[in-house]
């Protein structure tokens, strides 16, 4: 029992202090990112749903830009935290799903200060709540309503948000929620937010709100080798191959786990797969797709980190977070 203990305590990742130091590190990420003006003044674009073009020119002022994109941030990695520790995701207590989405978050440049995706994010942590808790419950109709009414809600915003309905489906599926009632469920809660838009096109008599983000939606262009630099290359790589390595771990040691919490850390890895998929396939929305890929691997490579204790992981855990911080230095040297 003596060298179970001793060895528990030696790979314990994160102490107090350590936690502190990389909450430190990101908040200092924000800072920086305040002084030089990363990413601001927040722009519309032609295409962008109209809901974000009106928020970009009513924003006040930079300090409230960086303050709603921080606390969205904030709130996303709490969600996180509070779904890990509600639907027992990782079955030791452990704040590392805060931490890794807010080092994701706050390493990348990309995602200062504020995109259409900070609020979006937000509603599809807490439609996949939704879709969580509604595991082996045929009649959980609500949940599968409140589902699409949240994806919704985020695709005014950002309507690619939309492609994780279907992700939704199959994550039903495989939960043995999915019937006829449940989906039509799911349909109804994106079409009652979209039936209310089509009636304010009909009152405006411009339906530019309701034809253009469907545009864009179908609007396909593939990302090539050579539209990102090396820096952001090797962002993608870092997450893909912590959310590899998890994956991997999972699948094999699968047994260590309850049903429930395979399937859900399968839906995960799954959900992870699909955001890359799209996220090569929407050059233009490659940025959006990136912040959301933060969402299953902050709680798989979390997962990965807790569960696997070795000096080896050790040493990867503490390099992964000094390779975010080191990556964000350079990009932020190359800004400037």
């Amino acid at each position: 029992m003596r060298e179970g203990y001793t060895s528990h305590r030696r790979y314990t990742l994160v102490s107090p202090a350590i936690f502190a130091c990389i909450l430190l590190a990101c908040m200092a990420c924000w800072v920086i990112s305040y002084v030089t003006s990363v990413g601001y003044p927040v722009y519309g674009e032609v295409t962008a749903p109209p809901l974000w073009n009106t928020l970009c020119r009513i924003l006040p002022g930079k300090a409230v830009t960086y303050t709603i994109g921080f606390l969205l941030m904030v709130g996303g990695a709490a969600l996180l935290h509070r779904a890990n520790y509600a639907l027992m995701l990782i079955r030791e207590k452990t704040l590392l799903p805060f931490l890794f989405y807010i080092l994701f978050s706050s390493t990348n440049p990309d995602f200062f200060p504020l995109k259409a995706t900070s609020l979006g994010v937000f509603c599809l942590i807490l439609a996949i709540y939704q879709l969580f808790t509604s595991y082996h419950e045929p009649e959980a109709r609500t949940n599968a309503y409140n589902s699409g009414l949240l994806i919704a809600t985020g695709s005014l915003l950002w309507v690619h948000l939309l492609w994780f309905l279907p992700l939704s489906w199959i994550g039903m599926y495989n939960f043995r929620t999915l019937n006829i009632r449940t989906f039509l469920a799911s349909v109804c809660g994106v079409g009652t937010l979209y039936w209310f838009l089509l009636g304010w096109c009909i009152w405006q008599n411009n339906f530019t709100a309701f034809t253009l983000p469907f545009t864009m939606l179908f609007k396909a262009k593939f990302l090539t080798a050579g539209t990102l630099d090396i820096t952001q290359w090797a962002g993608i790589t870092g997450i893909a191959i912590l959310t590899l390595l998890a994956a991997v771990n999972i699948l094999t040691h699968e047994y260590e786990d309850t049903l429930r919490t395979r399937q859900y850390l399968s839906f995960l890895i799954a959900m992870a797969v699909w955001i890359f998929v799209l996220y090569f396939q929407y050059e233009q929305e490659s940025e959006e797709f990136m912040e959301t890929a933060s969402i299953p691997a902050s709680i798989l490579v979390a997962h990965f980190f807790t569960v696997v204790r070795s000096r080896i992981v050790s040493w990867l855990f503490y390099l992964s977070i000094l390779f975010f911080i080191s990556l964000y230095i350079i990009r932020i040297w190359n800004f400037l």
